[in-house]
């Protein structure tokens, strides 16, 4: 099962900079799609191996960080590979797609 963590503006850089594959997801508690978000990704965490880190990064919280990474409507995923971004994806995605964009990383 993938780890999810709650990031902290401190923990920001080092979590996306770490081996292995990151998912990034950029959040506001306002947002309904984030709403629906939050659950996909619990889904996916669920389906996929401990090899997955999941960050989720609430924009109010770590502005630095959604700055950092020029987020300018959320939901936003960014997905990373041993700290090198492989694909951003805008706006809510479904499980399924996700995850072909996610499982293929893991087996590598």
């Amino acid at each position: 099962m993938a780890t999810i963590v709650e990031l902290t503006p401190e923990l920001c850089e080092s979590v996306v900079a770490q081996k292995g594959v990151v998912l990034l997801y950029f959040k506001a508690e306002w947002c309904g799609f984030c709403k629906t978000m939050n659950r996909i990704l619990d889904q996916v965490a669920d389906e996929t191996p401990d090899e997955l880190l999941i960050a989720k990064c609430n924009i109010e919280q770590c502005a630095e960080c959604a700055a950092a990474y020029e987020v300018t409507s959320v939901p936003r995923l960014v997905i990373f590979k041993d700290g090198v971004e492989i694909k951003r994806i805008n706006g809510s995605i479904g499980k399924g797609p996700l995850l072909k964009e996610l499982l293929p990383l893991l087996d590598n």
